[in-house]
């Protein structure tokens, strides 16, 4: 009788509990810190003010041109206010939901109540990519009300494209998300996560397009930054234009993001805590 007891105890934990189970810690670890809600505040303010800015401008030049009213597009406004405001609000939910355990001394405790390390990072993705997906959801509702507030007695309002835009930059959020829980694992200081995140996604692009080479210009194209926006603006940016377009930009954010994850999940199985 007590064998079959200590059997059943020593028994392995099926990966699909034990990822449900590190799922819900996860949740609890990142949902307990105050700096994971100021993240999502700041996203979606950030969102409110820029879609308040663009679209007061908008209102402005369309009182003296009706003309001018055509030229503006909801979808094309909420993207550029995913470029340069959400997406570091999601960098730094990321970095923080990475990083937190190694700054805190706190990893070893995790990896020994569970120690298989794919589960705890694949759990922390997840569970950072999903709530990067929720909060660039509800920015993007919030900017494209504000927007809607004050153009659309001025102009149409494409609530398809709107959708799209708006689902399409979640997604997109998400994948950033994942995509630097796997760099912050390899780094393991926040800081460095936060520096690395903005050269991928605005410094690094933004220094190959003013190269003048075009195969640079071309190149830049590939960074999380620009083939994410062009992905969830649908080729209408307003300000950039890639050389590729489709399905192509949605395969360079995840070949970054399983690129990365691949990266944290080596880093964690040949450097211990």
């Amino acid at each position: 009788m007590s064998t079959h007891t200590e059997n059943t105890a020593a028994a392995p934990v099926p990966r699909h509990r034990a990822l449900r189970r590190e799922i819900a810690a996860e949740w609890v670890r990142l949902s307990s810190l105050r700096s994971t809600w100021w993240c999502v505040a700041a996203a979606v303010a950030g969102m409110a003010l820029f879609a308040g800015l663009m679209g007061w401008t908008q209102l402005s030049a369309a009182r003296d041109d009706a003309l001018a009213s055509s030229d503006v597009e909801f979808a094309q406004l909420t993207s550029q206010g995913y470029f340069y405001l959400v997406q570091f609000s999601v960098l730094v939910l990321a970095a923080l939901a990475s990083t937190g355990e190694f700054a805190h001394r706190s990893a070893a405790a995790t990896l020994a109540w569970n120690p298989d390390r794919s589960v705890v990072l694949l759990a922390r993705a997840l569970v950072t990519a999903a709530l990067a997906a929720a909060a660039s959801v509800v920015a993007g509702l919030t900017g494209t009300g504000v927007l809607a507030a004050l153009l659309s007695g001025h102009v149409a309002f494409p609530l398809g494209e709107i959708l799209a835009t708006v689902f399409g930059a979640g997604l997109c959020m998400a994948l950033f998300a994942a995509l630097f829980v796997g760099v912050g694992t390899v780094l393991r200081g926040t800081a460095g996560t936060v520096m690395a995140g903005f050269l991928l996604l605005l410094g690094l692009p933004l220094v190959m397009q003013l190269s003048g080479v075009d195969l640079v210009d071309d190149l830049a194209a590939l960074t999380p930054g620009l083939a994410g926006i062009e992905f969830y603006a649908a080729g209408d940016v307003g300000f950039y234009s890639a050389p590729f377009d489709g399905p192509v930009n949605v395969a360079v954010v995840v070949g970054w993001t399983v690129a990365a994850l691949l990266a944290a999940r080596c880093e964690l199985a040949l450097r211990d805590v």
